[in-house]
């Protein structure tokens, strides 16, 4: 039970998550170019001119300048307000489901990981190093402390499925198509996701990113959008079959996903 109330720690946790929506707007941005993520501060990237503290209130800022540069009047991308509210979105969603404990924190600590991961592939067709590192280091600190509530065979044999899958599909992809069809990238996320989601959870992870994707194309195909050649970043699905295998958790351990499968199914 929390010993604060809802109506208390919702808002607070909105404004926490927004703040770190912002930070994750620097580091999509920053990363792929190995720019510093700490300095300079955060400046219009038209004219440079640094954005006054008052101005870079997450969310709020953006429609009190209306969009624009204070000074260039250059316009702000509405992706940066897109990934604040995600991200505050999510940081709530995860407290509703699991409370605040330490369980908690890491699944936060990859929900942010997977955003900055959609942003980056989806830009620059890249899943840095640096963010496989962290989920790494995630790991081998919530397995052993029991804060990431799968046992370590379940973790490794999870990291093995979801990895070696993506890599078999890839090898299987090359080799029709004559072109990459899943990024190494790709691969190495897989380990970390799987290390969080163990086996069964990893082969739910895996069927809800193809479907993700496979829904996206079509409606690219009938949009008329999707051209010859055209690449798609993986990452943003591996994200969202994630995040849904984890927000589905049912408060009793289940799955409702799962549950609905094993109940209909068999």
């Amino acid at each position: 039970m929390n010993i604060i109330p809802d109506h208390l720690v919702i808002p607070f946790l909105f404004i926490i998550g927004a703040s770190f929506g912002s930070f994750l707007n620097t580091v999509i941005y920053r990363v792929p170019e190995k720019l510093s993520i700490i300095k300079p501060g955060s400046r219009c990237s038209s004219c440079k001119t640094p954005i006054r503290f008052t101005d870079n209130i997450p969310i709020l800022g953006y429609f009190l300048l209306g969009g624009k540069c204070r000074h260039c009047n250059e316009s702000y991308s509405i992706r940066y307000v897109l990934v604040e509210a995600l991200t505050a979105i999510m940081t709530i969603w995860l407290y509703v489901n699991y409370g605040l404990n330490e369980t908690y924190l890491m699944y936060l600590v990859l929900t942010y990981l997977l955003i900055a991961v959609t942003f980056v592939d989806i830009d620059h067709f890249i899943i840095p190093n640096g963010f496989v590192l962290i989920g790494l280091v995630a790991l081998a600190v919530g397995i052993p402390t029991g804060w990431i509530p799968v046992e370590w065979g379940d973790a490794v044999s999870g990291a093995f499925v979801f990895a070696g899958f993506l890599f078999s599909i890839g090898l299987i992809g090359q080799f029709i198509l004559k072109k990459e069809s899943i990024g190494f990238g790709d691969v190495k996320l897989g380990l970390v996701l799987g290390g969080f989601l163990g086996v069964e959870y990893s082969v739910l992870a895996l069927y809800l990113s193809f479907a993700l994707a496979a829904i996206m194309v079509f409606i690219m195909l009938g949009g008329k959008i999707l051209k010859k050649n055209t690449k798609i970043p993986f990452g943003p699905y591996l994200a969202g079959g994630t995040l849904i295998s984890i927000l589905t958790k049912t408060p009793y351990g289940g799955n409702y996903i799962l549950n609905w499968y094993y109940t209909t199914m068999f």
